[in-house]
């Protein structure tokens, strides 16, 4: 390659403006893909060069392949690399990353993630910091997921990540959003290639012999550079077909010795240890140093990270040159590899089982097939416990493959049970399910029923209704056999789980019944906390908050030691808190939940504190700080906004808009792909949320249609924990519908809930006021306004003693109406002040729907009972709400006094009033009168 960056100045001027702005705070992930040797990582390194000048730290990593690599690579070589004191190793949260294979006894790697984005953040603090990943379409899964999360959190740093990827190599998964920009490199044109030439030969170049270069090399970097070497050595042009092969035509001029070692090191791998590489070879180590530096200087290779170690230039170096072998050759130095490797490790083994799994798979077709395997299954545990699931469910898989008929029943049922229980880790539930039930099927013996249990409890729910469908059978199976203690009471909780999902609430009951009795008679405590948290889930529903209230407290008493545990114990007081309307109780239990999702730390602890934050913000009223709150919690939801994060994410902003008057929900419900995923369960849910929405955006046509897929409402069976949303839900677009008969069916349904709040016990993300607050809604749109009436101000009272500020303007918005229409005289005065403190407070909470609604209703209160006074009885009236008695009103109107007191009396009887204060009170209101 030549000495200087040719032809990219552009793309290294866009570059080092990301630089620029990430040190002043707005931190960007860049993508640069281009065909292989258009020159990535040549312009990344000019980058780093350049960052380096300017003091800013830079840490480097590469992918290497997947089967040639451990698990997280690059980020543990940029962990590596990271300026400052090494990150902590051992028991910290980055353990799987600095020691290799520590085993973690906590098993969400979204931990393991967010502690990576901390150590950016501060390692690129105060002077900034540029991580290059390179050849990121190597990365192994793990690695790549991670870069997922990392893009994710790019918020207000001073951090800039490069990620280089060839852009021919299939689709790959990588990340995208707000913070990530694309970079595509280009080939050369004429004029660059002329320049290129002119570096590598050292001289400027005819421009012919340029133009053929270019026309050969169709304007790659790699190739053209290849080329001039030709034209450098006085040799005719070449016709080079690709990079492979440009390497190939690179190797015919080295030494054979020397082929022959840089062959036998691609087979070992991107990195080579020079102990090793001489105990394949045969020959004593400094007998190796010679040809490894003629490859070296020959451009090849280039010294590692640790003296004694050497490493390919380039991937495309390595793979050219491995391509070369036979294949039985090939096989031959794979084994000899694994011998070496042992023989070099010593006891220090498991580092190395990431090279040894590799080789021996390339070795096993000579034989020793079950030997081989189970190298492979110890590969693939401490790829599992390094949190990198999908390349533990790979080598699983490639064990069974490797062994196929050398390995025994039992075997293979443990390489399946831990296959399935990557891939579930690995968000492959279908692989994980096909993975048990291969497990079960060659379970036979004595053990049968132990050994199905163990296959059945590497799954879970699945957010898929076939797939859980699946599950239960599977749960009902292992059940059937003789199976006690732990595993009986970890197999119903799972039951539990997967029956509440399909919505068998019945069934959930019995099961979490019995899971919570085996549990308590086993002592186990993992059991225990998986029936507790069965239990609670079974009682979710608004009948269960007392019993929940209690489980939580069991929860707190039996896992004192266990963060996540009591993560979860704090969130079901939350929930069981806010269905009693305690809101000011469940914000000091949110001070509980918060140190401790600082104890147990990760995404999900965040996202859950957030997302507590955003509920009880929009419960206060405060609508403006609950969408920030919810958009933080979304952003750092476990799996970069999936599953359970984008229904609380609709539920809360449905909430917000229901007050704000803004369509934030229908909108980020048009992102998330629409109101209903196929193969989902909670359908009612899920349909009459959309329906909602709609009908607050004035969209009545399309809600109607929504809202009648559903079916009559005595049909419906929501989960337990969606009752209280699902029915005040269906009173406000059933009402909206003019579909009396609904409406009255849901008012039916909620009547048994009067005194709790619309919340959920399972997670709640928004709050929806007190139950009377709907009742009172349902009772005014079948025309019973006496009782709507009573629910009304009980609800009134209800969110004015809670704090449920947008919930009380509701209500007084409603109670106003309904006192409005139902026209009794001692109404108009409670409606008229309703109204005014209404639109007082709906405008100073940012409610401008219901400012509107109240403005209105002020406006037909001051028309419609005024019109009932003649001009004179206004001027009396107004008189009155100054204070004047008759003889002041008859002085200051000139008129007898008798006549004052007769149209006092005629005032009291058009307005159905018995107090003068009464009428002083109407005419503020309606007339506008100073006291």
């Amino acid at each position: 390659m030549p000495s200087g960056l040719v032809g990219r100045d552009r793309e290294l001027a866009a570059l080092t403006g990301m630089l620029a702005a990430a040190l002043t705070g707005d931190p960007r992930l860049v993508l640069c893909g281009g065909e292989p040797g258009i020159g990535r990582t040549r312009l990344a390194t000019e980058l780093a060069a350049r960052a380096a000048a300017d003091r800013v730290p830079v840490a480097w990593g590469a992918g290497a392949g997947p089967d040639v690599a451990p698990p997280f690579l690059p980020w543990r070589q940029v962990l590596r690399g990271l300026p400052g004191p090494a990150p902590p190793a051992g028991g910290s949260d980055l353990a799987p990353l600095t020691d290799g294979v520590a085993a973690v006894e906590e098993e969400d790697r979204f931990r393991l993630f967010d502690t990576v984005v901390r150590v950016l953040h501060a390692a690129a603090e105060p002077a900034g910091l540029l991580v290059v990943l390179d050849d990121v379409h190597r990365a192994d899964p793990a690695s790549l997921r991670l870069l997922h999360h990392v893009a994710a959190q790019l918020r207000g740093g001073r951090l800039l990540l490069v990620a280089t990827h060839d852009d021919t190599a299939g689709p790959a998964s990588l990340p995208s959003g707000p913070a990530v920009d694309r970079l595509a490199l280009r080939r050369l044109p004429p004029q660059a290639v002329a320049v290129q030439l002119a570096d590598v030969v050292g001289a400027a170049v005819p421009v012919d012999q340029a133009e053929r270069v270019h026309e050969l090399s169709a304007g790659n970097p790699f190739l053209a550079a290849e080329l001039g070497r030709d034209l450098a050595e006085g040799r005719p042009i070449g016709v080079p077909v690709g990079v492979r092969e440009a390497v190939g035509r690179w190797l015919g001029r080295l030494s054979p010795r020397c082929r022959h070692e840089l062959r036998i090191a691609a087979v070992l791998g991107p990195c080579v240890d020079l102990v090793v590489l001489a105990a394949v070879v045969g020959r004593p180590l400094l007998e190796c140093l010679d040809p490894i530096d003629e490859a070296a200087d020959a451009g090849l290779l280039e010294p590692g990270d640790a003296p004694g170690r050497y490493r390919f230039v380039h991937p495309l170096v390595r793979d050219a040159v491995e391509a070369g072998l036979p294949g039985g050759e090939r096989v031959r130095l794979h084994r000899a590899a694994v011998d070496a490797i042992l023989r070099h490790a010593g006891d220090r083994v498991d580092p190395h089982l990431a090279d040894l799994a590799r080789h021996w798979a390339a070795a096993a077709v000579a034989g020793e097939r079950a030997e081989a395997s189970a190298w492979i299954e110890r590969a693939a545990a401490a790829a599992v416990r390094t949190l990198a699931f999908e390349e533990g469910a790979r080598l699983y898989r490639l064990a069974l493959d490797v062994g196929d008929a050398a390995v025994d029943a039992v075997t293979r049922h443990r390489l399946l049970t831990g296959l399935a229980a990557a891939r579930f880790r690995a968000a492959d539930p279908a692989g994980a399910v096909a993975a048990a039930g291969e497990a079960i099927a060659v379970a036979h013996g004595p053990d049968r029923p132990r050994l199905v249990a163990d296959a059945v409890l590497t799954l879970g729910c699945t957010n898929d209704q076939g797939l859980d469908r699946t599950v239960r059978a599977l749960c009902e199976e292992a059940l059937a056999g003789a199976v006690t203690g732990p595993r009986r009471a970890r197999l119903l909780a799972l039951l539990t789980e997967t029956d509440m999902y399909l919505e068998d609430v019945a069934q959930a009951d019995s099961a979490s019944r019995e899971a919570l009795a085996a549990a308590e008679g086993c002592g186990d405590a993992s059991a225990l906390v998986a029936a507790l948290r069965a239990r609670q889930l079974a009682r979710s529903g608004p009948d269960g908050v007392e019993e929940r209230t209690v489980l939580a407290q069991r929860l707190l008493a039996a896992t004192t030691a266990r963060d996540e545990a009591r993560l979860w114990a704090h969130l079901w007081l939350i929930d069981a808190l806010v269905e009693r309307g305690e809101l000011f109780d469940a914000a000091a239990e949110l001070d509980r939940l918060e140190w401790v999702a600082g104890r147990y730390g990760g995404a999900t602890a965040r996202w859950h504190v957030l997302k507590v934050k955003a509920m009880l913000a929009q419960a206060h009223g405060r609508l403006a700080e609950a969408a920030r709150l919810g958009a933080e919690a979304f952003a750092a939801a476990p799996g970069n906004g999936t599953g359970g994060a984008v229904g609380s994410r609709l539920a809360l902003l449905t909430a917000v808009d229901h007050h704000a008057g803004t369509a934030t929900a229908l909108e980020a419900l048009a992102a998330a792909g629409g109101p209903l995923a196929a193969g989902s369960g909670y359908r009612i849910t899920f349909t009459l949320g959309p329906a909602l929405m709609l009908t607050d955006a004035g969209r009545l046509p399309e809600a109607g249609a929504l809202y009648r897929s559903l079916g009559p409402p005595a049909g419906w069976r929501p989960a337990p924990f969606f009752l209280l949303t699902v029915l005040s839900a269906g009173v406000a677009v059933a009402g909206a519908q003019g579909a009396a008969a609904d409406v009255a069916a849901l008012r039916g349904l909620l009547l048994p809930h009067r005194g709790r709040h619309v919340g959920s016990g399972a997670g709640v993300a928004h709050y929806g006021g007190p139950v009377t607050l709907h009742l009172g809604s349902a009772a005014a749109r079948l025309g019973e306004l006496d009782t709507a009436v009573d629910e009304l101000r009980s609800a009134l009272a209800t969110c004015r003693t809670g704090g449920a500020a947008g919930y009380a303007v509701e209500a007084q918005t409603e109670l106003a109406a309904v006192l409005a229409r139902r026209g009794r005289t001692d109404d108009l005065g409670e409606a008229a002040t309703l109204v005014a403190e209404g639109r007082t407070a709906a405008e100073g909470l940012g409610m401008p729907g219901f400012a509107a609604r109240l403005a209105a209703l002020d406006e037909r209160l001051r028309r419609a009972p005024a019109a009932l006074l003649t001009a004179r009885e206004r001027e009396v009236a107004a008189c009155v709400a100054r204070g004047m008695s008759n003889p002041q009103i008859a002085a200051a109107l000139v008129v007898s006094e008798r006549t004052a007191q007769n149209h006092v009396q005629h005032i009291l009887t058009k307005l159905g009033f018995s107090r003068r204060s009464q009428i002083a009170v109407w005419a503020v209101h309606n007339l506008g009168t100073r006291t």
